[in-house]
């Protein structure tokens, strides 16, 4: 419920804000929700787990080359495992098994595909900021067309499949009033900004809840691991010296989000998965 009231109230005050904020907005709002992933870097005595920091180190550096060598490769791999962390860890955690991996399926896909059909033209344009190339064209369309009908559908036969596991209707009604305020956020909203209040008040906060006692407990050591990424965005924000200030904004706010999200992903949706589906 606390996540449902502060993507709304984040909603509220950036649909007011102009253009030009939009790229501030969305370097404090990533760096706000960063946090959060830093404790992967934590061993259980409070000091730094080496074997971590060399993971996200070899991810850092392979990411980072992937996106000077082949941006439209790094932005597809960064979207698809950015969904699939989204949906995994959002799942109300009352599903298991097929209910799981359903509701991860619409929650993931939501916040990748919605900014796509509501905004195709601004998604385009950050797309090929990002690539260095357009992705419209006939290949898209029937991407993002087939997309829409799948993701329609599943969250359609979500709402049968929890009525069905479930003996409260009140939970029921809760998972897709959740799913509904997104759609509204990523519908009236630029997609930075619903973007921002997604990642800020839904997935950080949900993700923050659940390790509050680690991130309260060492958080001089937490602030420490996020302030890298200011620094990672600094770097790529001085190399792109060649573009109008708000792009290189943007584009240094989502390639060093990217480099520090993508192996974060990985390490947590293989826990999540290996909890939720009882893999051993």
């Amino acid at each position: 419920m606390v996540e449902l009231l502060l993507v709304s109230l984040l909603a509220a005050g950036l649909y007011a804000l102009p253009p030009s904020a939009y790229a501030i907005v969305l370097a404090l709002g990533i760096a706000t929700g960063m946090p959060h992933g830093a404790t992967d870097l934590i061993t259980e005595r409070g000091g730094v787990s080496r074997p971590a920091l060399i993971y996200y180190a070899l991810g850092i550096a392979l990411l980072g080359g992937l996106w000077m060598m082949a941006p439209s490769w790094a932005l597809a791999a960064f979207l698809v495992l950015s969904m699939v962390h989204f949906g995994s860890e959002d799942a109300a955690e009352e599903s298991d098994g097929l209910l799981f991996v359903h509701e991860s399926l619409v929650r993931g896909a939501l916040v990748v595909l919605a900014p796509s059909i509501f905004h195709e033209a601004e998604v385009l344009r950050l797309f090929e900021l990002l690539a260095g190339a357009s992705w419209s064209g006939a290949t898209w369309t029937m991407v993002l067309n087939t997309a829409q009908t799948v993701w329609i559908f599943l969250a359609f036969t979500l709402f049968g499949h929890y009525a069905v596991r479930s003996t409260q209707w009140r939970r029921v009604a809760f998972v897709f009033t959740q799913i509904l305020v997104l759609v509204l956020v990523f519908r009236l909203l630029h997609p930075l900004t619903a973007f921002v209040a997604y990642f800020v008040g839904g997935h950080s906060l949900h993700s923050g809840r659940k390790i509050w006692p680690v991130l309260k407990k060492y958080r001089l050591l937490v602030l420490t691991a996020t302030s890298f990424t200011f620094l990672l965005a600094a770097f790529v924000f001085w190399v792109t010296v060649d573009e109008a200030l708000d792009d290189r904004l943007v584009r240094s706010a989502f390639i060093s989000l990217s480099l520090f999200a993508v192996p974060h992903a990985l390490w947590r949706t293989y826990d999540v998965l290996r909890s939720r589906l009882k893999v051993q």
